[in-house]
């Protein structure tokens, strides 16, 4: 029994050891070619065995595995190409179409922007420091009878809040004029960021040589009070004036170009009130100090404050911008 094991055994090895060597040399002899392990190993990663997938759906798939065939890939790879081109959403089968780019130019409006909301800053600002000014501001304004009372002789005396307000009304016409002068008028002699301050100076020339030729005016006449009030009516209706002008700037800054005509029309027709309402309240301050006929105080207006205007307006027009 133990010779017949032992016979046993050493015949399996010698079958074992025999088959080994013919194996692999089948295995070389038989070489495959590198295309057909491709294109193998791309049907059983998609799964297109010949038992189980029908005609039409070999047809497809070697469709793409033609087009994919130009490259080896490797697993990996082939299952991302795989997934691109089922992707409706990436085209990777037309050609690639090149964009020039180009240089983009911005035109905005933030120069405009940080302008306004500085001036804003500015009122915020005073109206939280002067709060007491700021009112009794519109109060004597609105109520003709305390004109004349001590909230009056308040404002008079607060010369710093008095002078701030002074230029802010310089800075909101100036901007209210830049803004015309932009839409109607655009600048061709001149920039027209360089013109805004060029406007905000003229309008502070222009009321501080006003204030001057009043003030000597009342000092040969030996008016002075009687000048004083005009003064002061005028450059109370100048303060609330420049806070009105807040609003309206905004609106011709951001506004639609249908809508500019509607609100420059409008504003010109708030301006007229206040400036009618500026004369009618300087000229019952000097009425109650000495008799004055409407007439020559209508012609002193036409004379010394519309016409200058108009004269100013042609000369910047044709000349200056």
């Amino acid at each position: 029994m133990k010779l017949k094991k032992a016979a046993c055994f050493f015949i399996c090895i010698a079958i074992i050891l025999c088959q080994v060597p013919s194996f692999a040399q089948i295995k070389s002899d038989t070489p495959v070619k590198k295309s057909d392990s491709i294109y193998l190993q791309k049907s059983i990663l998609s799964g297109n065995n010949s038992d189980t997938v029908n005609k039409k759906d070999t047809v497809n798939k070697k469709d793409t595995l033609v087009k994919l065939a130009a490259t080896p890939l490797k697993p990996d790879n082939f299952i991302v190409h795989r997934w691109l081109l089922k992707n409706k959403f990436i085209n990777i089968k037309s050609a690639p179409h090149y964009l020039i780019e180009k240089p983009h130019l911005v035109k905005g409006k933030e120069f405009l922007f940080y302008t306004l909301a500085v001036v804003l800053l500015i009122l915020a600002i005073f109206k939280t420091i002067f709060s007491g000014y700021f009112k009794n501001l519109f109060r004597v304004y609105f109520n003709t009878s305390l004109r004349q009372t001590q909230l009056a002789d308040q404002l008079e005396q607060a010369k710093l809040p008095s002078f701030i307000m002074n230029i802010f009304f310089t800075i909101t016409t100036g901007i209210y004029i830049w803004l015309l002068f932009t839409d109607y008028h655009p600048p061709r002699l001149i920039n027209n960021k360089i013109l805004l301050p060029f406007c905000i100076l003229s309008v502070a020339a222009l009321y501080f040589i006003k204030f001057c030729l009043l003030k000597f005016m009342g000092w040969v006449s030996d008016i002075q009070e009687t000048t004083n009030n005009y003064i002061f009516a005028i450059f109370l209706v100048n303060k609330i004036t420049g806070i009105i002008l807040v609003p309206i700037i905004i609106l011709l800054a951001f506004t639609k170009p249908e809508w500019l005509p509607v609100i420059t029309n409008i504003s010109l027709l708030v301006l007229g009130l206040f400036f009618l309402s500026r004369y009618i309240k300087s000229y019952g301050a000097i009425d109650r100090k000495f008799p004055l006929n409407p007439f020559h105080f209508i012609i002193y207006i036409a004379g010394a404050e519309i016409i200058p205007l108009l004269l100013i307006y042609k000369v910047a027009i044709d000349y200056l911008i």
